[in-house]
């Protein structure tokens, strides 16, 4: 329906639809369709919030997709909008599996945030040894 309304000449959707058509399909894993309208809300040159980042780093990580959410993390670094610590946090919390994209977020958190902490559980934990 978003697509036939969005041909009419009259409409210009706003970032809030975006936002909640994304998160909404983000939440429901259909990661496919909300990059799709991630690319139109883009090519209108409107920036998520922090979030609709997080959920959408979200749900790649659910979906097993770590490549994905970085992908979604330099977008977010890329906004004109401050970052805020949620995202990182989720996709730290995330890539635990994954070390050495976790390490790249890990520098960038801890750049932009110099004031916070980030939680290392031990390796045992998850079996990275």
């Amino acid at each position: 329906m978003f697509w036939v309304i969005k041909k009419q000449d009259w409409y210009r959707p706003g970032v809030y639809l975006y936002k909640d058509l994304i998160i909404a399909l983000a939440k429901s894993k259909k990661m496919d369709e909300a990059m799709q309208l991630w690319d139109s809300m883009r090519k209108e040159n409107l920036y998520p919030d922090s979030q609709t980042y997080t959920e959408v780093i979200r749900g790649f990580l659910r979906n097993g997709s770590p490549t994905d959410s970085m992908n979604i993390f330099e977008d977010l670094k890329q906004s004109p909008d401050p970052p805020e610590e949620l995202p990182f946090r989720i996709l730290l919390k995330g890539l635990l599996p994954h070390p050495l994209l976790r390490n790249k977020v890990k520098q960038d958190f801890e750049e932009i945030f110099p004031d916070q902490r980030i939680y290392d559980p031990p390796e045992e934990i998850f079996g990275l040894r």
